[in-house]
């Protein structure tokens, strides 16, 4: 039995945990460029049931504010930290987060006998730079580097053992064409900047670039083969190879589209929960949509409206990277859901946060919550669902204060902070590589003794006991 599940649903929540044994074989050290000493290791449980990264700081805990997962291919994570710098020009001292990118390795290569974790070129410059730009009153706070100290419009992909390349997509609101950055360090030790065509996919004739440029807003990052994906849940995809020489942007727009979803309404949060595009492990991309009878995006159901929803899958057909299809695979309605066994015992609200299985492109996971009376915060579960035989695989409660065997009222803080914050998960496959480093078959099942566990979202902590 290997010790690690060959695929698992990461919690964009980190959990500090000064006690993190830095001697495990299965956890990674490295630097961050603010003398951060940083080690991440796992809770690692099969879908789906939720895992965890683990972080220990051994210096400059104080100024460090944020820790999360970005993007995963393969062996590989991409993870984003920032932390805070001071600078003072004449008598104002002004603040600026610096924004570090670390990858993550979890495959042996080499002499190497535990995962690694590196520490990658700055995006927005040295802190030297940077203090240099604020001291000379220089430094402006683009919408870029906003979404960029969000982890957002970044992705990953290993290509072979050894090679790898870190893309982000800017595309502004000017009339200035999408750039492309990329640091590939079999080719260069630096990011290089390039500003590739975009080329439509069987859209529609009268598709207007120009509109989709201005309205974009990047979602969620992807890898599909050889290409990073970038994905406006409003609109569609947008594929390219990293890796090319004369890398292309190609765009596909999706199949269908959530009624009542609006890209000037609804942030990334609200799309989420209704709507996912995911990669397998065998290569399939899937999208899946969860369309409600009462038009809503999210929340309660309304009493005074049919209640009910429909789960639609697609698969993407490609014949070439220019020839792409979507293909209506599976439907299911709320009433089916809720007749499963195994549902029996779940409460019939609707479905959100979808997150296709890895390991089966027909396993949906989906996230179900119910708020409790009287209290400002859900109970939660995560349930998986085989769309094509209709039936439940199996669920596991998240974020339940009643249900989890925690300190109740600490845990309660978490779900209420859960709730107002609540992100999806990141599907990834780095599990299954770990399973060549240890062969102990207990790691998947080892709980450390109960000690006080951090959460951060954003700058805030809450200590959990677990």
């Amino acid at each position: 039995m290997a010790p690690f599940p060959d695929w698992a649903m990461l919690d964009r929540l980190v959990v500090r945990r000064d006690d993190l044994n830095v001697d495990d074989p299965t956890v990674a050290s490295g630097s961050g460029s603010g003398d951060h000493a940083i080690h991440v290791g796992f809770q690692l449980h099969g879908p789906p049931r939720v895992s965890r990264i683990l972080l220990r700081v051994d210096a400059g805990a104080s100024s460090f504010n944020d820790f999360r997962v970005v993007a995963a291919h393969r062996d590989a994570l991409l993870l984003h930290m920032s932390y805070i710098i001071e600078v003072r020009h004449g008598r104002t001292l002004r603040k600026c987060a610096m924004i570090n990118f670390f990858l993550f390795s979890a495959a042996c290569t080499g002499d190497s006998s535990r995962p690694s974790l590196d520490l990658l070129p700055a995006l927005d410059g040295t802190e030297a730079e940077v203090r240099t730009l604020i001291e000379a009153e220089a430094f402006v706070m683009t919408n870029q580097r906003e979404r960029r100290s969000k982890g957002l419009d970044l992705g990953v992909v290993r290509r072979g053992e050894k090679e790898f390349a870190v893309a982000e997509l800017q595309i502004s609101w000017s009339e200035k064409p999408p750039e492309l950055h990329v640091f590939c360090p079999s080719r260069s030790s630096k990011w290089e900047i390039q500003q590739p065509p975009l080329i439509p996919v069987g859209c529609v004739d009268d598709i207007s670039l120009r509109r989709l440029l201005f309205y974009w807003n990047a979602d969620k990052v992807v890898t599909f083969g050889s290409s990073i994906c970038w994905i406006d849940y409003c609109h569609g995809i947008i594929f390219c190879d990293v890796l090319d020489d004369s890398p292309v942007l190609y765009y596909k727009e999706f199949p269908a589209k959530v009624p009542n979803l609006y890209d000037n309404c609804h942030g990334t949060g609200w799309v989420d929960a209704c709507q996912t595009v995911g990669v397998t492990s065998c290569g399939s991309m899937k999208y899946v949509t969860i369309v409600r009878n009462d038009g809503e995006i999210t929340g309660e159901f309304k009493h005074f409206t049919p209640s009910g929803f429909t789960v639609t899958s697609w698969t993407l057909r490609r014949t070439e990277v220019n020839k792409m299809e979507w293909e209506k695979t599976d439907e299911i309605t709320s009433d089916d859901i809720w007749s499963l066994d195994g549902f029996q015992s779940l409460p019939r609200t609707p479905l959100e946060f979808p997150h296709i299985g890895m390991d089966d492109p027909n396993v949906v996971c989906f996230v179900l919550s119910q708020r409790v009376e009287g209290k400002c915060y859900s109970q939660s579960w995560v349930v998986s669902i085989h769309l094509s035989s209709k039936a439940v695989k199996a669920s596991h409660p998240y974020a339940n204060p009643e249900l989890e065997e925690t300190d109740i009222s600490l845990e309660t803080d978490f779900s209420k902070t859960k709730y107002w914050y609540f992100e999806s998960f990141l599907p990834t496959e780095f599990t299954k590589y770990l399973n060549l480093l240890s062969n102990r078959t207990d790691l998947i099942h080892n709980e450390s003794r109960p000690g006080k566990r951090k959460f951060m979202e954003g700058g805030k902590h809450l200590e959990l006991t677990g």
